[in-house]
C-alpha cells in the first residue's frame, strides 16, 4: 500500500508542482490560485521536454529538483513523518532524517515523472478549505479509461508563501502512511538504523541514476 501511496504521491505532486519556484514565490496568491497555477505550469513543463530527456534518470533527477522541492515544505513533512521521534530526535538526527527524506522524495518523484502526463486535473472549488495558516484544495486526477482519483492537498502558509506538506490519496494519507511504516522500522531498530538504511538507499539509487 505504501509503495502505490508513494508512486501517486509524486505523480499527483508532478500534477500540481511549478515549473520554477515563482509560483509558489507570491504570498498573494491564495491556495487555490497556487495549485492551478502550478498545475498548467507543469504540464506545459512536461509536454516541453522530449522522451530521451525524461528517460536520462541523471536529466529527469535535476529535473525534479528544481520542480518539486520548491513546491514541498520537506521539513514540514518531515517532522510529521517523525511524530514524536521527532520530538526525541538530536538536532544531528532532525537534519540528517530531513536531507534523507528530501533525497528519496526525489528519487521517487523522478521514478514517476512521466506517469499521468496526459491526465487532466479537476477542482473542486466548493469544497476547498482555508483556516490560516492552513488550507485543503480538492481535486480530482481525471484519467483515460480509469475512474477519477480524489487527490487533497494539504498546504502551509510559509514566509515563502503556501506550500503543500502532505496529499491525500483516496482517503489515504502520505503522511500518516509514512509515519506508520517508518515509526515500526524505528521501533523495531532505532531512529540512527532508519537514517543510515535511507542513506544506503539513496546512494544506491544515486549510483543508478549516474550509470
Amino acid at each position: 500500500m505504501i509503495d502505490r501511496l508513494i508512486k501517486l504521491f509524486a505523480t499527483t505532486c508532478l500534477l500540481m508542482a511549478a515549473a520554477v519556484p515563482a509560483a509558489w514565490a507570491g504570498t498573494t496568491q491564495d491556495p487555490l490560485e497556487v495549485v492551478q497555477t502550478a498545475v498548467n505550469k507543469t504540464l506545459d513543463a512536461l509536454h516541453s521536454h522530449t522522451k530521451a530527456e525524461l528517460a536520462s534518470p541523471k536529466y529527469v533527477n535535476h529535473l525534479v529538483s528544481g520542480i518539486i522541492l520548491p513546491a514541498v515544505d520537506v521539513d514540514a513533512s518531515a517532522r510529521l513523518v517523525l511524530g514524536r521521534y521527532w520530538r526525541t530526535a538530536t538536532p544531528e538526527q532532525r537534519k540528517a532524517f530531513v536531507e534523507q527524506f528530501k533525497l528519496l522524495l526525489i528519487h521517487t518523484y523522478a521514478k514517476s515523472l512521466t506517469e499521468y502526463a496526459d491526465s487532466k486535473v479537476r477542482f473542486l472549488t466548493n469544497r476547498d478549505t482555508v483556516s490560516d495558516p492552513f488550507a485543503t484544495v480538492y481535486t480530482q486526477v481525471v484519467r483515460s479509461g480509469q475512474q477519477p482519483l480524489a487527490v487533497d492537498y494539504s498546504l502551509l502558509k510559509t514566509p515563502q508563501g503556501w506550500k503543500v506538506y502532505d496529499i491525500t490519496i483516496s482517503g489515504l494519507s502520505l503522511v500518516t502512511n509514512y509515519r506508520s511504516t517508518f515509526g515500526q522500522e524505528i521501533a523495531q531498530t532505532s531512529l540512527q538504523a532508519l537514517i543510515q538504511r535511507l542513506a544506503k538507499q539513496n546512494e544506491a539509487n544515486n549510483k543508478a541514476s549516474a550509470s
